[in-house]
């Protein structure tokens, strides 16, 4: 999946690395301790997805285009992508990844 979005020319930014996986992670710190930068990492997380989806519709739409006959007259210039008013705490991040407590088994309900 990395390699598609590199192809593509999604770019994550400070997101690079993570996933729904760790996503969910972020979600049981904030549950779990009310760390607003973990709710904020994961609001920055959910925002670039969301930011990403208009540019990833219109890379579809004129690969598809291109079988066509009619593609130089029907094609979509990509959009200028808004910015992200979330960012990613790289010190949150690095603390949940480099935790036991969050990669046990038992922790999971």
């Amino acid at each position: 999946m990395q390699n598609s979005k590199k192809l593509l020319g999604l770019d994550r930014g400070d997101l690079k690395g993570i996933d729904g996986f760790f996503a969910v992670l972020l979600w049981g710190e904030y549950q779990r301790t009310g760390d607003q930068k973990a709710l904020d990492t994961l609001l920055a997380y959910n925002i670039q997805d969301t930011i990403n989806l208009e540019n990833l519709i219109v890379i579809a739409y004129n690969m598809k285009l291109k079988e066509t006959s009619f593609y130089e007259s029907h094609v979509i210039e990509e959009p200028t992508l808004p910015g992200n008013p979330f960012s990613a705490d790289l010190k949150k991040v690095d603390k949940i990844k480099n935790s036991p407590q969050y990669w046990l088994l038992d922790q999971w309900y």
